[in-house]
């Protein structure tokens, strides 16, 4: 059995009924953010008089003000100079530490095998910190050994050692002002009655994004078939308007829109083919059908959990365009031939 599956060291309840403050820790960009979800759900429902403060980055607000139902405030997190993901130094640092106002009841890093973010938060003042490690590490408070699978399972047996339950499935609420504000677009003008599907070349990881050409590929084939629109950040507008320039169909609608806007985009589509990022995991939510390149290290860490309407293609040690194309019809007969 392992730590995780025996609650915590004294009281596995402690944290159900909580009415203090509960901080929720996680330094990430969108797809790990939204894989995170399932954890303040779960904590709202076992205690739901508690006052839940998530604590991220800079882009990260936008994100939170979309479940409000399960987070009160946020706190911005500038960043530590021993984070890879972030590029402070210990003055900016610093600051945090003066925005941290009053104590938490509860204080829950929710960053891998803790081997970092375990040293810093526990520099925050707590009266008690919860969260993983690594195997054999003793540490203060009810940390847990750090379990293998799905990165979300494991998030959720966390909070379950803490007393918490809660279901795994990814959610993202939209608002009718997104739908106005999406159809308002002039590249969605179009589409607003016709069936269309995303697609969506970019990432901001370099280590997770294919070369354009399998995407272009992709439109070439879907555009006879049914409208494709690009999205993408506006870094990427001219990778997608070289590919919407020799495809009739194509409306390139990569540009600074908001989450929102892009949420929206893709719960209308038929299907949606990205690389292996967070758009990818709005898909997840919105139960729309995905084609998704992994060319992560640990492609069983990210998986969703619907995976015959996700899709995974490894690519770690290369893709051919007709393998790529493949799995491009192989979808369009088993989900875009109906919802197209």
């Amino acid at each position: 059995m392992t730590d995780t599956q025996q609650g915590t060291h004294n009281d596995p309840s402690l944290l159900r009924g909580c009415k203090g403050r509960a901080g929720v820790f996680r330094a990430l960009n969108l797809d790990g953010m939204l894989r995170v979800i399932p954890v303040p759900r779960a904590l709202r429902a076992a205690s739901p008089d508690a006052r839940i403060t998530v604590i991220g980055l800079q882009w990260a607000p936008e994100l939170v003000t979309h479940y409000r139902h399960y987070g009160d405030d946020f706190l911005l997190f500038p960043g530590h100079p021993q984070l890879p993901e972030t590029h402070v130094g210990r003055a900016d640092y610093k600051n945090l530490r003066k925005a941290l106002l009053g104590e938490f009841d509860w204080l829950i890093p929710l960053h891998g095998d803790g081997r970092l973010t375990n040293a810093i938060v526990s520099e925050w003042p707590a009266t008690r910190l919860a969260g993983s490690k690594r195997a054999g590490v003793c540490d203060s408070g009810s940390f847990f050994s750090y379990l293998s699978g799905p990165e979300i399972n494991r998030l959720l047996g966390l909070i379950r050692s803490l007393g918490g339950n809660g279901l795994s499935d990814l959610e993202f609420p939209l608002h009718g002002a997104d739908f106005t504000k999406l159809w308002a677009m002039p590249e969605f003008k179009c589409l607003r009655d016709a069936p269309y599907v995303v697609v969506h070349p970019g990432s901001p990881d370099a280590q997770r994004r294919l070369p354009p050409t399998p995407f272009e590929a992709a439109a070439k084939l879907l555009a006879p078939r049914t409208r494709v629109a690009l999205r993408g950040s506006a870094q990427e507008w001219d990778v997608n308007a070289r590919i919407s320039e020799f495809c009739a169909g194509v409306v390139n609608a990569a540009g600074a829109t908001s989450l929102g806007l892009l949420a929206a985009s893709i719960a209308k589509a038929c299907w949606f083919v990205t690389n292996d990022t967070g758009p990818s995991h709005l898909a997840a939510a919105f139960h729309t059908p995905s084609l998704v390149v992994g060319t992560g290290s640990d492609l069983g860490r990210w998986a969703r959990k619907e995976w015959w309407r996700h899709r995974i293609r490894d690519v770690r040690r290369g893709l051919s365009r007709e393998r790529f194309l493949a799995a491009v019809s192989d979808l369009w007969e088993h989900a875009g031939r109906i919802a197209c």
